[in-house]
């Protein structure tokens, strides 16, 4: 593959081949002055992600050029791994994963075949086209929405499954997006986080605005510190744009209707997903909320959500007598944040469970 392929797809062995042949390791990535591009170019990767949820596309016109784009993505990744925060790894995830999508698209069938087999998905290209091993289709789109992913849906033959480019690429986009999650954050030492102090700096800052933009927005007089441990982890999974079964989305948008939060607020949660579509998330949030024309679902309980995976690590509160359901949990925490450090009582707008 020649230079400016592996510099669009950084992650493949070849690429790393191709580094090492120009004599460039990992002290000299963090910090010898001839790699000072490939590191600015590296916490661009991850500053884009945080802010566009994609990764630059710089132009390659030269050897040097590769190689400096090719160890941007290592650095990246060092610097994801010293911040090790669980977001951030979510997003820059994510989007090295729609960038890789993006570029792939525009590839031959051959180039998606070979990709396929980087990122260990057994594949083939034949006379009818792009098909999958059946076992790789399912275990990759277990969390994709729509009837579309369904594999009794597919064109199933010996095996494999019959796929055109564009669902064939979004198969691999989330094969790379649960390869990078998997990986980070890489163990790093005190001298790697020493020559990354600066670079650490800027995108902590980013990092803080990111998540201080969705604590400031949509959940108006919702409070989230009151919210049970799995809806705060349903909510962290909506906002990094991490794939949610649908008992998860089910349960964060019952239960965030019914304490109060506006409709459009709960679609713009959902909007990070890879998969998001505006008038279907639409569609099935207002069926869910019913949107004050039909019938609104309640929560699952407690049980319920033990049943489908979805109680993420109960505090003190989840395991005492009182609360066998979500909304339980958040009536009495709100209940506490009532009263003031001195005891006295806070004036709290009332939310839709008060009711």
């Amino acid at each position: 593959m020649e230079y400016r392929a592996l510099a669009r797809y950084p992650f493949l062995r070849e690429a790393t081949r191709f580094v090492k042949e120009h004599q460039l390791g990992l002290d000299e990535l963090v910090s010898d002055i001839a790699t000072a591009e490939a590191r600015r170019r590296g916490k661009e990767r991850v500053m884009s992600a945080l802010r566009e949820l994609t990764v630059p596309n710089n132009p390659v016109g030269s050897e040097e050029e590769a190689v400096q784009e090719i160890l941007s993505y290592p650095y990246a990744r060092i610097l994801v791994s010293c911040i090790g925060d669980e977001v951030l790894v979510r997003r820059y995830a994510l989007a090295e994963a729609k960038a890789f999508n993006d570029r792939l698209r525009k590839e031959d069938m051959g180039t998606a075949v070979l990709l396929a087999k980087e990122l260990e998905v057994e594949a083939v290209r034949d006379d009818e086209g792009l098909r999958m091993h059946f076992a790789d289709f399912l275990g990759y789109t277990s969390g994709l929405r729509g009837p579309e992913w369904k594999l009794v849906n597919q064109d199933l033959r010996s095996g494999y499954v019959y796929l055109e480019k564009g669902r064939f690429v979004r198969v691999l986009e989330q094969a790379l997006d649960e390869r990078i999650e998997d990986e980070l954050p890489l163990p790093v030492n005190d001298e790697i986080l020493e020559a990354t102090e600066d670079d650490r700096r800027d995108i902590v800052a980013a990092l803080e605005e990111h998540k201080e933009r969705y604590r400031g927005e949509g959940f108006g007089e919702v409070s989230i510190l009151k919210f049970p441990p799995c809806m705060r982890r349903l909510v962290a999974m909506a906002q990094s744009g991490q794939n949610m079964p649908h008992a998860g989305r089910f349960a964060l948008t019952s239960f965030l209707s019914f304490i109060g939060m506006p409709v459009e607020d709960i679609i713009n949660l959902f909007s990070s997903s890879p998969d998001f579509d505006h008038s279907k998330t639409a569609y099935q949030v207002r069926h869910i909320t019913g949107d004050g024309l039909g019938k609104r679902y309640t929560p699952p309980e407690c049980a319920t959500m033990r049943t489908n995976g979805l109680c993420f690590e109960p505090d003190e509160l989840c395991n005492g007598r009182r609360v066998t359901h979500p909304l339980t949990y958040y009536r009495i925490r709100s209940r506490s944040m009532e009263k003031g450090k001195d005891g006295k009582k806070e004036e709290v707008k009332p939310t839709a469970t008060s009711m």
